[in-house]
């Protein structure tokens, strides 16, 4: 075999399929689709919102200026991966954070991003 056949013929590294545990692939699944969620400014800002106590959709429409529709469209995806949990109370829907650690992982993201904009400005400065 010619080595132009063979480099072919063995998957690089990065091509080679790695076992993972079905639970683990599992959890990998749910975590990108929280990521596909959040991956929304307006839901990252209701997400804020929420993180301060319950609001009612009014308060989040108002708060938000948002139309009662896309405040639902945007509440539904959320619930549907797990971040929101809603109640009606008469004819008003609150709505609040499943678990309080949604709140702690925005603010590390946050953090995260505070700390790059912080470098990111030094490194400007220095090359001035």
């Amino acid at each position: 075999m010619s080595h132009a056949a063979h480099k072919r013929s063995s998957p690089r590294p990065s091509e080679r399929t790695v076992k993972i545990p079905k639970e683990r692939e599992m959890l990998y699944r749910m975590q990108a689709g929280i990521c596909r969620v959040l991956a929304h400014p307006r839901r990252l800002q209701i997400l804020d919102l929420l993180a301060g106590g319950e609001k009612s959709s009014q308060e989040l429409e108002r708060e938000l200026g948002i139309s009662k529709m896309n405040l639902s469209q945007h509440l539904a995806l959320m619930k549907h991966v797990g971040l929101v949990e809603s109640r009606t109370e008469g004819r008003a829907a609150f709505h609040r954070l499943a678990f309080s650690e949604i709140k702690d992982a925005c603010g590390m993201i946050r953090s995260v991003l505070a700390v790059r904009l912080k470098r990111g400005s030094e490194l400007a400065r220095s090359l001035r």
